[in-house]
Parts: C-alpha cells; sequence; structure tokens
C-alpha cells in the first residue's frame, strides 16, 4: 500500500482581539530573538577581542538572563501580556540557527552555507510569513 502525503495550507481569519495578541506574539518574539543575538555578538566580540574566557551564551543561558532583565528597570512592561513559551523558543531558533552557521563553516554541513544569523525585522503587514493569505476552498474536488 502506497503512503499518499499531503500538505494543507490554512489561512487564519482572527478577529481584531485575536489579531493583536497574534502580533503582540510576534513581536515579543522577534524583540527576544534580536535581544539574544545582540548578546551572542557581544560574546564573540569579547572572543575577537582576546578575552577567551567568555562563554557562548546557549538558549537557556540567554533565557536566565532574559528572566532577570525583563522584571529589572531596564525590562520590558509588556512580557505578561504574552505566553512565556514565546522568548523560549525564540532563543531556541537563535541557538539552532548559531549551530548551524557553524557547523556549515566547519563544512560539517551538506548544502549551501549558511550565513550568520540576522537580526529580524518586521514582515508585511497582515501576514506572519509575509506571504499573501490563500483562501482554500472546501466545497469539493
Amino acid at each position: 500500500m502506497a503512503m499518499v502525503r499531503q500538505a494543507l495550507r490554512f489561512a487564519l481569519q482572527p478577529n481584531c482581539r485575536q489579531r493583536r495578541s497574534l502580533f503582540r506574539h510576534a513581536g515579543a518574539s522577534r524583540f527576544a530573538y534580536n535581544w539574544g543575538l545582540e548578546r551572542e555578538r557581544a560574546a564573540l566580540e569579547a572572543r575577537r577581542a582576546g578575552d577567551s574566557t567568555v562563554p557562548l551564551p546557549s538558549a537557556m543561558s540567554q533565557h536566565r538572563e532574559w528572566n532577570g532583565w525583563k522584571k529589572g528597570r531596564d525590562g520590558v512592561p509588556w512580557w505578561p501580556e504574552v505566553s512565556k513559551c514565546v522568548p523560549q523558543e525564540a532563543f531556541r531558533d537563535l541557538e539552532r540557527g548559531m549551530r548551524a552557521f557553524w557547523a556549515s563553516r566547519a563544512g560539517k554541513r551538506p548544502g549551501p552555507q549558511v550565513h550568520f544569523p540576522r537580526f529580524r525585522r518586521r514582515a508585511a503587514a497582515g501576514t506572519a510569513s509575509g506571504s499573501p493569505a490563500r483562501s482554500i476552498s472546501t466545497d469539493g474536488p
């Protein structure tokens, strides 16, 4: 028996409150990712300057630092409005990107060379991925 693989694509149609929440979570993810990347770059610069004792941050260490920072004087007042999973996943994404970069640079990763992770920017208005939303008809074949 042959296995059939099928991919489905869905377009969300959130109401105003849900849209605000989706954009808030996307913005928080982008903010946390960029915050972590800034610390990653600072650690690399310190190593280049000769301080070999500076460890490269992991997702776990960044999350610990984030938890201390977000509640501090310079923290972010909106953090209770988003899920705690948002920065955790952003730091994990950054860690995966850094691992892919170092593996690619060492020649241990097949395929095209992976560039150093870049700061994330806001996607096109109205979509989280930057691609236009498409409708799916379920009325039949």
